[in-house]
C-alpha cells in the first residue's frame, strides 16, 4: 500500500468522520493504521476529546472487483432484507458495545428466535 494512499485515506477519514460519542472531528494523529487485507484496510480512530477507540474498516475500493460477486453465507432473501435495512452507522455501533459491555446474561434472551 503507497504512502500516496495511506494519506489520502487518513485525509478522508479525517474529512468524513466525526467520533460517535462527542461528535469531535479527528485529527491525524488519532488515526492509526492497523494493516490491510486483499481491498480493506484496517483502522483505529482514538478521539482526542473523550478518548472512544473506534475500529473501522475502510474498503480501498479496487474497481476490478466492483462488479464481481462476493462471497455469503447470507440466503438472497436475508440479503434483501440487509439491503433494505441501510448502511450500519457509527452512533449504532456505539450503542451496541455500550449495551454489550452492560449487559450481563444469555445473548439468546435478547434475540427474537431465541437460537
Amino acid at each position: 500500500m503507497s504512502r500516496k494512499f495511506l494519506q489520502e485515506l487518513i485525509k478522508n477519514l479525517q474529512e468524513f468522520y466525526k467520533c460517535p460519542t462527542c461528535d469531535t472531528n479527528y485529527h491525524f494523529d488519532d488515526i492509526k493504521f492497523l494493516g490491510n487485507l486483499d481491498n480493506y484496510c484496517f483502522v483505529q480512530l482514538t478521539c482526542h476529546s473523550c478518548s472512544l477507540p473506534v475500529l473501522a474498516t475502510v474498503s480501498a475500493g479496487d474497481k476490478k472487483l466492483a462488479g464481481r460477486k462476493r462471497r455469503s453465507d447470507a440466503t438472497t432473501k436475508e440479503q434483501t432484507q440487509f439491503k433494505a435495512r441501510g448502511e450500519i452507522t457509527a452512533n449504532e455501533i456505539a450503542g451496541f458495545h455500550s449495551f454489550i459491555r452492560d449487559f450481563s446474561g444469555s445473548l439468546s434472551s435478547i434475540t427474537r428466535s431465541g437460537h
